[in-house]
């Protein structure tokens, strides 16, 4: 069944957000619920800047400041991205639409379009030029770095009136600490699916992250999901571990699978602790190539878990064997415990230890006699 409004209606929310709109930039305050929060933000940052909804676009303030380039942030940006670009461009493009990069500063760095111009609207929307809500009021690629989330901006919900026809979507951009470094938009006159672009441009967003990290050099590249078929796609996990198995970067899905952050890098975070519900056999395989492995995770989920690529110039991290007596009676203790628990099961007792049969056995050896 469909959600969308009968046409009468959609064009009677039009005219009243368009009345609600001119109030608005009079100094009236906004009906509740009108817009989305994130988009009455927006009115309020253009309408403070001095804008009001019949003002043109200032243009002249948009003008290209140079190589957009330059920065070796933005060359980056753009080699993570342009893959991602040409798939949505390819799907979602047309003659009055196009797809585009922004950096935090919101400066165009890469961009698909026609270049026949029939679409005056779009013209301005060029590589090199600042999107800012000071110069064109509401657009969805400054609400997606300002709110660091999915931005759909539809007809009369920009704040100036010349862009009562235009659609635009935008998804946030993140870095190898979870902060912004820029926005995925696609923006254009006529009709899109907001559902189905969103799935897709998300999808896009998470695989240019995941390109970012994988580039990193020097780091064992780790991958959890919790469903293996996840392997070659977007939403699969990734942490980035330095040679002392500390974490230099993970993604949003693995940050959000482990419980981390949503931005920024714990000094001195290790692998370990990472992954502390896991059994300590487990644990020393995370780094070591070989088959994969389902460990258990903090809120009680567990994930399958594998190492994609050692890091060039590097081995595999490796736990020292246990020498210390200490550490032996440690172990001795653990054998006993599970042995214990598992009724003297040895086939069970072995497969909660990690460790075949024989090697239970020789430990098993080293058991004070009952």
């Amino acid at each position: 069944m469909s959600t969308e409004a009968p046409r009468p209606q959609l064009q009677l929310q039009l005219q009243q957000l368009d009345d609600a709109r001119m109030r608005f930039a009079e100094g009236d305050t906004l009906p509740e619920h009108l817009l989305p929060g994130s988009l009455a933000r927006s009115w309020e940052r253009s309408r403070t800047a001095g804008l009001k909804p019949w003002s043109s676009p200032n243009y002249e303030a948009l003008q290209p400041p140079g190589n957009p380039r330059a920065h070796p942030n933005d060359r980056q940006l753009v080699q993570c991205v342009r893959a991602e670009m040409e798939q949505l461009w390819t799907a979602f493009g047309g003659p009055q639409w196009t797809v585009f990069c922004v950096n935090p500063d919101r400066v165009i760095v890469h961009q698909y379009r026609n270049q026949d111009g029939r679409c005056g609207l779009l013209q301005p929307i060029q590589v090199g030029r600042r999107i800012q809500e000071s110069d064109i009021g509401t657009t969805a690629p400054s609400c997606a770095l300002a709110e660091g989330r999915p931005i759909v901006v539809h007809g009369s919900q920009h704040y100036l009136s010349e862009f009562d026809t235009v659609f635009c979507l935008s998804v946030p951009l993140h870095g190898l600490e979870g902060e912004l470094i820029g926005a995925l938009d696609i923006t254009g006159v006529g009709e899109r699916n907001p559902g189905l672009l969103l799935a897709h441009f998300r999808q896009a967003a998470l695989a240019a992250e995941n390109r970012l990290i994988s580039g990193l050099q020097h780091c064992h590249l780790l991958r959890l999901r919790h469903d293996p078929r996840w392997a070659e796609s977007p939403m699969q996990g990734l942490l980035a571990i330095n040679a002392e198995g500390q974490l230099r970067a993970a993604n949003r899905i693995a940050r959000r699978m482990l419980g981390l952050p949503a931005s920024g890098i714990e000094p001195g975070l290790h692998i370990d602790e990472m992954f502390a519900e896991a059994r300590v056999v487990q644990r020393r395989r995370l780094l070591k190539p070989g088959t994969g492995q389902y460990v258990p995770l903090r809120d009680g989920t567990t994930a399958f878990v594998d190492l994609l690529r050692v890091a060039q110039g590097t081995r595999p991290l490796c736990w020292p064997a246990p020498k210390h007596p200490a550490l032996r009676e440690q172990t001795l203790q653990a054998v006993a415990k599970a042995l214990h628990a598992n009724n003297g099961n040895i086939s069970a007792t072995a497969r909660e230890l990690g460790i075949s049969r024989t090697t239970l056995y020789k430990k098993m050896r080293g058991l004070p006699v009952q």
